[in-house]
């Protein structure tokens, strides 16, 4: 499964999402559980060894706390790998009983009654959400009720090291900045830095982040076709290209690395998770920051947004429902378990949980809760979730920006093939679409 590709997986997901499955409801709650019940819970999440370290510890404190109870743990170290993982499992009926579930592909599972819905615990006190901030809880809603507790609260920024910028004698950016003071920028460090293989802007700004900018998005609100016109395609491309020609732009982005090319002095901006800060911080040794995004001159709207950094739902195969609850509970509220996290999964959504860790972090730990304060007035509300199809549209998108960085493509050519693919994919021509 590690090595499907994007086009199988989505096929995977339109047959799991379109086949009807025996007994998706799960079974009932109907009995309460006892508390010397045993009970064995399964969660399936992603994250970096760092995250498995101290997710063990909570859990670990949530066990002691609840000896009846026992969380057996199923990790990979992305996103797409547990999306992959979940599908299959579905598929065969054996899914864990929480999952640490993404935005962009949650909803799959929840318009197919495959996750448990959360309001009843929330009437009988199993799930405490009352220091939970409605604002916070709406991503995780679907037909007026909740399927998922974010886990965090992150944005996109620009991380950077100060340490760089003092070493080179260059002025560090202030939000907000534009994208001509960006490229200004760049060109002082490209002209200043002699390192082997270094490139001011390691990996080119989001495009989502860029339309709405523009006013626009990437998929219009029916999810039948895209959302933008071509000329503000055409107009990002082209700054692609132009930055890559003035040699400020990695042009070997299409592959990945596990290495933090901020931490080792390769880039002096690299576009980050707000949540991933300490990590990287960690992994440099010093201080990192990290600031919004650029803005486009005369920007229709803010691009940046809140996102949920992940939720924690229930599935409603579970056969210990009210156990598994116990713990997303556990993990909103607890204090204990939340100094062990350290908001690495993002901001917590409980008031005193995030007073607590801001007052206690780091100057590295309260990097994320200083930017966070600031997105929350700089930016406008999360787009939908992507269409079930997304995933080949971006692998699309992910060819042709190769090609593109190669140079083998314009970006006049680029907007015009790409648009010609995600079209024929959402129209239901091609592999993928619903």
């Amino acid at each position: 499964m590690k090595h499907a590709s994007t086009r199988n997986v989505a096929k995977i997901l339109a047959f799991v999402m379109l086949v009807t499955l025996v007994g998706c409801t799960g079974k009932g709650n109907e009995e309460v559980q006892k508390s010397d019940e045993q009970i064995t819970l399964n969660f399936m999440w992603w994250g970096k060894p760092s995250r498995k370290e101290i997710t063990l510890k909570v859990i670990e404190l949530f066990e002691k706390e609840n000896p009846n109870i026992k969380i057996n743990t199923e990790d990979y170290p992305s996103t797409g790998e547990v999306a992959q993982k979940l599908a299959m499992d579905t598929a065969e009926q054996k899914t864990p009983d929480l999952m640490q579930m993404d935005y962009n592909f949650a909803f799959n599972y929840v318009t197919h009654d495959l996750i448990e819905p959360l309001d009843p615990y929330v009437k009988s006190n199993i799930l405490d959400l009352s220091d939970v901030d409605k604002s916070y809880l709406v991503s995780g809603q679907y037909e007026g009720k909740q399927y998922g507790i974010p886990m965090g609260s992150n944005a996109l920024g620009m991380a950077y090291d100060p340490a760089m910028f003092e070493q080179y004698g260059i002025q560090p950016l202030q939000d907000p900045y534009t994208i001509q003071d960006l490229q200004q920028t760049m060109q002082q460090f490209k002209d200043k830095v002699q390192t082997p293989d270094f490139y001011p802007l390691n990996a080119m700004f989001d495009l989502s982040y860029w339309l709405r900018m523009k006013g626009e998005s990437f998929y219009n609100k029916e999810k039948t076709g895209l959302g933008y016109t071509d000329a503000t395609m055409i107009e990002y491309l082209t700054l692609i290209k132009t930055w890559l020609d003035l040699g400020l732009l990695n042009p070997g982005t299409a592959s990945t690395t596990e290495e933090n090319p901020l931490a080792a002095g390769k880039t002096a901006f690299l576009q980050s998770v707000s949540n991933q800060m300490v990590s990287i911080g960690d992994e440099a040794g010093r201080t990192l920051k990290i600031m919004n995004l650029p803005t486009a001159q005369g920007a229709a709207a803010e691009g940046n947004f809140i996102k949920p950094s992940m939720f924690i739902m229930v599935s409603s195969y579970s056969e210990h429902k009210e156990a598994a609850v116990k713990f997303v509970s556990f993990l909103t509220n607890d204090k204990e378990a939340n100094a062990i996290l350290k908001g690495e999964r993002g901001v917590p959504v409980a008031a005193k949980v995030a007073e607590q860790l801001s007052n206690e972090a780091t100057e590295q730990g309260k990097e994320q809760y200083s930017f966070m304060k600031y997105i929350a007035k700089h930016s406008t509300p999360i787009d939908p979730p992507a269409p079930l199809s997304d995933a080949v549209i971006q692998n699309s998108l992910k060819l042709i920006l190769k090609n593109l960085y190669a140079g083998s493509i314009t970006p006049e050519a680029a907007a015009s093939s790409f648009r010609a693919q995600a079209e024929d994919v959402l129209d239901g021509k091609g592999e993928g679409s619903k």
